[in-house]
Order: C-alpha cells, then structure tokens, then sequence
C-alpha cells in the first residue's frame, strides 16, 4: 500500500506536470513557430522605403530624425528595411500556442489516472499468480475467480484543488489487475500485495472444479514496460 509520504509525493509530482506540461509544450510550439516565420521572411523581398520630403513628415521627431540622417548621408534618396511580418502569421501562430495549450490542459489526466500512469510504468509491488491451462479454458478460469480478482485492486483517491482559488476536490480511481496471456501460461498480477496463503485458498475454492496447479509469488510488476500485460476489469464489466 502507498504511504502517506508517498501519496503527497504523487500529488505533488502530478501537480507540478499539471502545471509545467501546458507552459513547456507551449513555449516549444511557440519557439518553433517564430523559427518558421524567420525562415519564412528571409526568403521575402526587402522593402524600399522612398524618403519624403521633410515637409511631409508627420512630426517634428521624425523631421529631425530625417535631417540627421541625411547630415550623415547627404546622397540617401530610399531606405531598405526588412519585410513586415504579415498578420495572418501572427494570428496562425498565437492560434497554434493557445490551442497547444488549451488541447495540452484538457488532455492532462485526472490525479489518479495520472498516479496509475506513472506506477503502471515504474512498477509497483504486486503478487503474481501463475497458472498452466489450455487457452480456451483459460477465460473460464479467470470469469470464476473474478470476485476474487477485483478484491486485490487498489483504490485510488486525491484530493487537491483544480483551479488556484477553487476549493479541494477529491478525484478517485483504481489501479487495476493485470492479466498476461502466454500460451498455455496464464499469469495474473494484482494491484498490491497479497497474503499468499490467504490468497491461494480463495483461489482453490473458486475454481475447485478446474483442476489447476497454481504459482503464487510476490514480486514487482510494471505493466507498461513488460510486454502483454493487460487491465482485467472482469468479463461482466467489459
């Protein structure tokens, strides 16, 4: 079972991805798009810009800016500037940072469904049951020992706030059992550990009638770096 220290930990670890994840994905995207647009604008023409008399320009900064200017080169007539940024880019591009952002916050996990991801990918202490069956009497089995099965879940439960100013909520969850198909093998790894003998004695008495040797050991389970595992939620359930 998960220690206290432990659960704060994953709150705290899922609230700061929660946070970190939007801002990061959105800064690349970002970063990416005005690489994009610079690449884009160098291959553009640059513009000519027509000095105008002095008389035209609009203010007295700008005549004396002018005057200035051409006390440094009395023989300027036109400017070269780069190309404007055109603002449908601009628009593109803010779209593209506010959707990232908005696609990566509604995307985010729940905290339990976030806790099951990390641990289903890490590993967590589990006791695996083993089992030598024919395949077509393999689902048998374990459609027999499923109320026995769903008691080794592990539940889930968090409570943090889901906006800054908004009140604790608690959200739950359920890391579920893993079952791996193997041929004529069939192993079946629970949510967290079990007794053993306690465990071995439900599993006899549900499936007396199937005549099966069972293996019966602890040890640590990640589903996610272990090919073949899959959640079993129960055939009724599915």
């Amino acid at each position: 079972m998960s220690t206290p220290s432990g659960e704060l930990a994953m709150v705290g670890l899922y609230l700061l991805v929660r946070t970190l994840l939007p801002v990061l994905l959105g800064s690349a995207v970002a970063i990416v798009g005005a690489r994009v647009i610079n690449a884009r604008l160098s291959r553009l023409p640059r513009r000519e810009i027509l000095l105008p008399d002095q008389s035209l320009l609009p203010s007295p900064a700008a005549q004396r800016r002018y005057r200035r200017m051409l006390r440094r080169r009395p023989g300027l007539k036109r400017l070269t500037r780069p190309p404007k940024v055109p603002r449908s880019w601009i628009w593109l591009a803010a779209l593209a940072f506010i959707g990232t952002v908005g696609l990566t916050v509604y995307l985010t996990p729940d905290g339990p469904r976030f806790q099951v991801m990390v641990e289903s990918f890490v590993g967590y202490p589990s006791t695996v049951i083993e089992v030598r069956a024919p395949a077509e009497q393999q689902l048998r089995l374990l459609d027999t020992c499923t109320p026995v099965l769903l008691q080794t879940v592990r539940p889930i439960t968090m409570r943090y706030r889901r906006t800054r100013t908004g009140n604790p909520v608690e959200v739950h969850g359920v890391l579920p059992v893993q079952v791996r198909r193997r041929g004529t093998l069939l192993q079946v790894a629970t949510a967290q550990p079990v007794d053993v003998a306690l465990l071995r004695d439900a599993l006899y008495k549900c499936s007396a009638s199937s005549n099966v040797t069972l293996t019966i050991q602890p040890r640590t389970v990640a589903p996610w770096r272990e090919w073949g595992w899959q959640p079993w939620p129960g055939r009724n359930r599915q």
